[in-house]
């Protein structure tokens, strides 16, 4: 974190302390987009993103004075709307997530494939502007267990660094590269099945 982040976000806190109306003015302005779409990408109902994105400014203008600046604000502040999410669906007791094991490729001790690896590659390239490919993506991330679903959302949805995601969830940076890795194949091996379906149909 660079030198004015840190400053900028320690007075913004400081303002926050205070009570000062214009500072909860600013911190939606930076952030209330940013919250938002997180939400939807982890809990996938607008309404309950919303309600989310509400508790997480509550807790964040709450807690500004434990706020120890060890961290960026917007680290912070994915922290607590991650927290927040998970929560959210626990609390509905979801069971509609897949094991993501059985779709993990299989390898011979010299390391190669057991099975050829469906190249489809092309055929993505083909219907990457399509909205019902678009949809299929978010109905398969939506399948990822929560420990997966979270790192994709953080790393391949917000752009963040393996670092960054490592900071904001509390792992290491290989726990985070390994989960991502498991999450992009199997989010492959369900793109693959579903694009060769629809070439079979």
């Amino acid at each position: 974190m660079s030198a004015e982040r840190w400053k900028e976000d320690e007075v913004l806190l400081e303002r926050l302390r205070k009570g000062a109306p214009e500072a909860v003015t600013e911190l939606l302005r930076l952030f209330q987009g940013k919250i938002f779409n997180l939400a939807m990408s982890i809990l996938k109902n607008e309404s309950d993103a919303e309600e989310a994105t509400q508790d997480v400014f509550m807790t964040v203008i709450r807690k500004a004075d434990t706020f120890k600046g060890n961290s960026a604000l917007y680290s912070w502040m994915y922290r607590i709307c991650v927290n927040t999410c998970l929560m959210r669906l626990r609390g509905k007791r979801r069971n509609d997530t897949v094991s993501i094991e059985e779709f993990m490729p299989v390898f011979t001790e010299e390391g190669m494939h057991a099975s050829p690896m469906d190249d489809w590659s092309k055929e993505v390239e083909r219907k990457a502007l399509n909205e019902e490919l678009g949809q299929m993506i978010r109905k398969f991330t939506d399948q990822l267990s929560e420990k997966y679903k979270v790192v994709f959302v953080l790393s391949d949805v917000e752009g963040l660094s393996n670092e960054e995601t490592a900071q904001i969830l509390g792992l290491t940076v290989p726990a985070v590269k390994s989960r991502l890795h498991r999450a992009r194949l199997y989010l492959r091996e369900q793109l693959s099945r579903y694009l060769l379906e629809g070439k079979a149909g």
